[in-house]
């Protein structure tokens, strides 16, 4: 009896560590398990900075920056730049599922949406890393079992000018346009601007629903689409530098061949009038090729297309690159359309008549193209001949393919849009140049009966020793001499450091021309 106690003491310690197990094993068996099991190594991902892109100068166009705890795309130039490099975009499940660019993703991931951002992804992307820690049954970390570091994207280098990109969208001031500027000889393109734009800030860095919401319901501005590349114009009279080298080129003319201007063609109930006749009644008498170019003579033109027919109009046409896309590294780019007997009878069920051709002589009718295409047309009479495919990577081996134009067809194209530079030329804004240009001025009627136009204004500078070629579409703009060829003399008055010279407005001038 005198140990009651002790044996009552072992009774109940036996009775607590049984209870404790009992919780230990069956209350929080499963809570203990998961920790034991699950917590022991943990994988931490260490994500992959983007690639950055830079212009042509080493100024940066994409960059990462730092925002809270999160790593944010941003892009210094806003809108001037942003139908170039894109934006950034949440994956989707698709890409959840599938994976991108051979490698899985996480709903974490931005990839490209649209422009380099899009195009360049797979490169810009980079490769996630990752750390292997052990954890002790509560989720602490005990100890570090190794790192995997991660790989930034590799960086893209634009062959653009952001200086001079920002410069032309702050010229341009927020109208409907497009503008490009090339390096003659290379395909190399410099400028390439789509007015009014959007900033591509909106989609990650500052992330405003609402202002992307605007961008995407503005159908009247169309802010996301790149003018440049996308859009779809009549060109006008910049066309009748295919008319006019196809023409020698096949030896329907030379350089002796006149035309006489009459004002007005008339074709049974038709009447197909010169834009001199349709102003003032004039007429520019026995009109050549050099001078159906400096005064952008329709009669001479529309004499030149019937002589030549419509099947050799097109030949041409497809040679020098319009009816298709260019390969330009950037996506939505349209192949615009060159119209013959065979499409009119396929898509309007009639055939082909004479009053087409002269339509299409001087670049009305069906016919459409986009900026890009202008400027590529421009870039084969400043080259010599030579058709490059285009690109916006400063290191992409462009493609030159000779099309065997004779010397004395370029002469003559040249001499001709150099004289529309000059006095008694359509592009009057340009006559004060020091530097020599060569230029055709376009002024594009819709086809919607309406009274509006499109503005085209294409040219090389210098005309004896290209560097450049440059084209401004001003969308609904008015006339090439009065709108487009100012926002040319702008430009080029900086580019050729002339601070001198004095680029007239229509306002000042009331000069009356195409």
């Amino acid at each position: 009896m005198k140990y009651w106690w002790l044996r009552g003491l072992l009774i109940f310690s036996f009775s607590l560590i049984l209870v404790n197990v009992l919780k230990l094993n069956v209350i929080k068996g499963t809570y203990y398990r998961d920790l034991a099991q699950n917590n022991r190594l943990t994988k931490i991902v260490l994500p992959a900075e983007r690639g950055e892109i830079f212009d042509r100068k080493g100024r940066l166009v994409a960059t990462n920056e730092k925002v809270g705890d999160d790593l944010k795309r941003f892009y210094p130039y806003g809108a001037a730049m942003s139908n170039i490099t894109g934006y950034l975009g949440a994956v989707n499940e698709e890409e959840l599922k599938s994976g991108k660019c051979g490698r899985s993703l996480r709903s974490t991931n931005m990839v490209g949406r649209a422009g380099i951002e899009s195009v360049m992804d797979c490169q810009l992307i980079g490769k996630d890393g990752y750390r292997l820690v052990e954890s002790d049954a509560k989720g602490r970390e005990v100890r570090d079992l190794g790192v995997m570091e991660s790989e930034k994207g590799r960086d893209i280098n634009l062959s653009l000018d952001a200086y001079w990109q920002e410069r032309v969208y702050k010229l341009i001031d927020g109208k409907k346009a497009a503008v490009v500027i090339s390096e003659v000889g290379t395909g190399k393109i410099l400028v390439l601007v789509s007015s009014p734009g959007y900033d591509a800030n909106n989609f990650n860095y500052s992330y405003d629903l609402t202002t992307i919401r605007s961008y995407l319901e503005d159908s009247q501005n169309l802010p996301m689409m790149n003018r440049v590349i996308s859009g779809k114009y009549s060109p006008g009279s910049v066309y009748k530098i295919v008319v006019a080298t196809g023409g020698l080129e096949e030896k329907v003319i030379d350089e002796n061949s006149t035309f006489e201007d009459t004002g007005v063609i008339k074709i049974g109930e038709y009447e197909f009038k010169n834009w001199l006749w349709s102003k003032r009644g004039g007429t520019d008498g026995m009109v050549n090729v050099v001078k159906g170019l400096q005064r952008s003579n329709d009669i001479f033109f529309y004499r030149l297309g019937e002589e030549m027919g419509v099947d050799r109009i097109y030949d041409w046409s497809i040679k020098f690159g319009l009816g298709s896309t260019s390969g330009i590294e950037l996506p939505g780019e349209v192949a615009g359309l060159v119209p013959n007997d065979g499409w009119k009878r396929e898509n309007m069920g009639e055939r082909w008549y004479l009053g087409d051709t002269y339509h299409l002589s001087i670049g009305q009718g069906n016919l459409t193209v986009t900026p890009l295409q202008i400027n590529g047309v421009t870039n084969i009479i400043a080259s010599r001949g030579l058709k490059c495919t285009p690109s916006v990577l400063k290191d992409a081996k462009n493609e030159c393919k000779d099309l065997k134009i004779s010397s004395k067809t370029l002469d003559l194209v040249t001499e001709g849009m150099k004289a529309a530079c000059k006095s008694g030329g359509t592009a009057w804004p340009l006559f004060n140049f020091k530097t020599p240009i060569a230029c055709k001025t376009g002024t594009a009627e819709l086809g919607d009966g309406s009274k509006e136009t499109h503005a085209w204004l294409t040219a090389f500078a210098p005309a004896d020793s290209p560097q450049i070629s440059i084209t401004v579409l001003m969308e609904r703009g008015g006339e090439g001499s009065d709108v487009a060829a100012p926002i040319v003399g702008d430009i080029l008055k900086e580019w050729f450091n002339e601070s001198e010279t004095v680029v007239p407005r229509y306002k000042d001038s009331q000069i009356i021309s195409e």
